[in-house]
């Protein structure tokens, strides 16, 4: 391989390095999440949902949306809505 090659080589894996390393310190300094969310702003709810990969069931009690809050998600994918609990 000539010199050139190793080079050009050389310049674009440096460059890669960098770029990764730059992304990597602007994550760790974004701010983080806030502690707690608006209370006034969320509703009472009373929705179950399913992750149909593993089975997880969750219950929502407090949306900002009534209407049709989004379903979380779970192994990567939407949970499934699977009816409003009848409250134990």
């Amino acid at each position: 391989m000539s010199d050139v090659v190793r080079i050009v080589v050389a310049i674009v894996a440096g460059l890669a390095i960098y770029l990764l390393a730059v992304k990597v310190v602007r994550t760790m300094m974004a701010p983080p999440p806030p502690d707690e969310p608006d209370v006034s702003l969320l509703k009472p709810v009373d929705y179950r949902y399913r992750c149909m990969v593993c089975g997880t069931e969750v219950t929502m009690t407090a949306s900002p949306e009534v209407d049709a809050p989004d379903a979380p998600r779970h192994c990567r994918e939407d949970m499934t809505q699977v009816g409003v609990s009848t409250g134990s």
